[in-house]
């Protein structure tokens, strides 16, 4: 999925929409559903997100399943200026 995202985090509130990035490096668009802390300064706080998987088996009735990620990164965050491996959120550009 061709994604755009921006690099420097930008305040984001509970039911807005952020890039996720999950360990094998696919991006989703998903839903924050918690933010840990308040953004101030320097400091970008991590997230908890829903997304619809990628994963093409985890199908039910209703369509493709959601997954959850708790206390997500942001891109810029993390030893090298990003979380290893993927796992990471961005605001959408």
């Amino acid at each position: 999925m061709g994604l755009e995202f921006k690099e420097a985090a930008e305040p984001v509130e509970v039911g807005d929409a952020v890039l996720v990035v999950d360990e094998t490096y696919r991006k989703r668009v998903g839903l924050v559903t918690d933010v840990h802390g308040t953004f101030s300064g320097a400091y970008v706080p991590c997230l908890n997100v829903i997304y619809v998987t990628a994963d093409e088996t985890k199908k039910d009735p209703y369509g493709a399943q959601t997954e959850r990620m708790s206390s997500l990164q942001h891109f810029g965050s993390g030893p090298s200026g990003m979380p290893k491996p993927g796992r990471f959120w961005a605001n959408l550009a």
